[in-house]
């Protein structure tokens, strides 16, 4: 084969103009994947039945809140949201004034379809804190000054939902757990939730 000067330099021109396409093709793909995988913030409205002893003495819980989702892999996200909680009592008491719950939860939320559509399960671990305010009472000219007592509690929670471009409609159980110095067999909060949120992507 007749040697031509000049041909070494042009097969090693092509080898890096071939580098450089599929290097682009590549950087091309993963922008691709990293848009169709967004950060998501979400504005919901939370409903709550009461469970057990729980279900006793409360007969809603509603209230707004706000999540955040940070997509990790194919089918992924790591989740965090917080929520105010108002309690609505069954029966008029007139000794509470009012019952609020403050939930900091954190989790992992799986999509059986692809990221960030369709169904998922839902795993989320945190804290509820509880505000309860009691009014000023009056036995027999013996006066009980109003209170507000708080505590804080773990908590967990798993359901499933599913997820559309700009809508979640999630279900989940939601266990608090007692305070530490509660009485041995002392029983935890438990309710049924749905959370009906507003999407956006970041």
């Amino acid at each position: 084969m007749p040697y031509v000067w000049g041909e070494p330099l042009q097969r090693n021109q092509t080898k890096r103009d071939m580098k450089k396409l599929i290097l682009s093709g590549v950087a091309l793909a993963m922008a691709g994947s990293m848009m169709a995988q967004s950060n998501q913030l979400s504005f919901g409205l939370d409903l709550g039945l009461p469970l057990g002893d729980f279900g006793e003495v409360a007969s809603l819980i509603v209230g707004p809140s706000v999540g955040f989702e940070l997509p990790v892999g194919d089918n992924l996200g790591i989740t965090a949201q917080l929520g105010y909680q108002i309690v609505s009592l069954k029966d008029d008491n007139p000794f509470i004034k009012s019952w609020t719950m403050l939930p900091i939860q954190a989790g992992l939320k799986y999509y059986f379809m692809d990221q960030q559509e369709g169904f998922y399960g839902h795993g989320q671990f945190g804290v509820h804190t509880t505000t309860v305010k009691t009014e000023e009472i009056n036995i027999g000219g013996l006066v009980f000054p109003s209170t507000s007592n708080s505590n804080t509690n773990l908590s967990w929670g798993i359901g499933a939902g599913y997820q559309l471009e700009k809508l979640d409609i999630g279900l989940r159980y939601n266990s608090i757990m007692p305070d530490s110095d509660a009485p041995d067999g002392a029983s935890s909060s438990s309710y049924i939730g749905l959370r009906i949120a507003y999407i956006l992507s970041l």
